[in-house]
């Protein structure tokens, strides 16, 4: 061999072994397989991971994989964990994940994954977690779950799923899903019983989801069991119906920020009975029923934060535990007169008060002030140091009179406008 053609050959084997990511065992954890880039992109194939009878888990984030051969995973009777998140895969072979027969978690997280052939999953029957959120899906094919009776944790989240392709019958084998995230994915047209056969659902984010309504699949009475429910950032512009809810009794958080909400049926969360933790900021809302959150009894965190609201009754929040409470950036010009003392009196110990860039009268906004202070409540006392306009109108009164308050926020935008 001629020096030239040797050094070839020597170059071309370094750029071969520059793409090969390089993996070794974790410093705490010798079971725990971790594994860094190479220069190029890779192929994953039998040998770099696969025929060590100890390995328990297996990270190859963001190692510039393409594809992954079959036997990969050979000879790896423990194997529990695959992290093959953020790298380059468009497609999975059927066969390439039938070694790893004892995996629990899987994530394929931040692929280009457009699909899965039916049947991957066929030998994964013990499969717990399946992250595949940040791919390209667009659906779901009927049959491909149907092999994971204990799957709990499913993330479709940032995908190109639309919810009227996905077939109503895709969960029925794995009822047992506790966490299912459908968020940045476009449900408007779910089916109502897509989640029907669900037994032990805690969490369900629907966040981004293009929703104007909420969702009839996401209300069912099988769905007792949810304790969270994420509905934020949709175009969900009222809630008028007072059973909408009617089957939520065991949800403890509720978040409808960042929506269009500007009317709410005066009943619509009394059948929320465990309801804790309820999100409302970022809306359209002006006014606040009168009951809307009375008798609540284990509601302690409320967040109205952005709205255009003038007014709140002291009596929406009598029979609940309120200890945070988040009225700021609102459209108050004045609270009613000893608001913290009803509020008090009604058994409600607030702890925290977020009251701040309201357009304030001034002595309305020191009323406020004097009772936080008298009772302890904390409040964003940063929003008050003097250097910044925290009121529009100075008088010796505060006039608590419905016809004044648009001649307050008027100033207040000046205000705001000047700087």
């Amino acid at each position: 061999m001629t020096p030239r053609c040797l050094l070839i050959y020597i170059m071309l084997i370094a750029s071969m072994i520059s793409a090969e990511p390089t993996c070794k065992p974790s410093k705490n954890n010798a079971r725990n397989i971790i594994c860094t880039p190479g220069d190029d992109d890779y192929i994953l194939e039998k040998g770099l991971v696969s025929d060590n009878s100890k390995t328990e888990r297996i990270t190859l984030r963001g190692c510039r994989i393409t594809e992954v051969n079959y036997e990969s995973f050979q000879g790896l009777p423990l194997l529990k964990y695959i992290d093959l998140s953020y790298n380059r895969l468009s497609k999975l072979k059927l066969g390439s994940l039938d070694e790893p027969k004892e995996l629990t978690h899987l994530n394929l997280s931040y692929n280009s994954i457009t699909e899965f052939p039916l049947g991957i999953f066929d030998t994964n029957t013990k499969l717990q977690l399946l992250d595949l959120k940040g791919n390209k899906l667009e659906n779901i094919q009927l049959g491909i779950l149907d092999p994971l009776p204990n799957l709990k944790h499913l993330d479709l989240s940032s995908n190109e799923i639309l919810g009227s392709t996905l077939n109503p019958y895709i969960f029925d084998r794995s009822p047992q899903i506790a966490f299912m995230d459908f968020s940045r994915n476009d449900m408007r047209d779910a089916d109502e019983d897509l989640l029907h056969a669900f037994q032990a659902i805690e969490f369900l984010n629907l966040d981004r989801c293009m929703l104007n309504e909420v969702p009839a699949f996401a209300t069912k009475p099988n769905l007792k069991t949810m304790k969270s429910l994420f509905l934020s950032v949709n175009q969900i512009s009222e809630i008028n119906n007072p059973t909408t809810f009617a089957n939520m009794d065991g949800l403890e958080l509720l978040n409808l920020g960042w929506n269009v909400l500007k009317s709410l049926h005066e009943d619509v969360f009394k059948p929320i009975r465990n309801l804790k933790i309820i999100v409302l900021r970022n809306n359209k809302l002006t006014t606040i029923p009168d009951t809307l959150f009375k008798g609540m009894t284990s509601l302690s965190n409320i967040d109205l934060a952005n709205n255009l609201i003038t007014f709140v009754p002291v009596n929406a929040f009598r029979g609940t535990v309120v200890k945070n409470l988040n009225l700021a950036s609102n459209q108050f010009t004045y609270l009613t007169d000893n608001f913290c003392l009803e509020l008090k009196n009604s058994g409600v110990r607030l702890q925290k008060f977020y009251f701040n860039d309201n357009p304030w009268q001034c002595k309305c906004l020191r009323d406020i002030l004097t009772e936080v202070a008298k009772y302890g409540i904390q409040y964003n006392s940063a929003k008050y140091d003097g250097a910044h306009a925290v009121c529009v109108y100075e008088d010796k009164y505060c006039h608590r009179h419905e016809s004044f308050n648009q001649i307050y926020v008027d100033l207040y935008d000046k205000l705001i406008t000047k700087g």
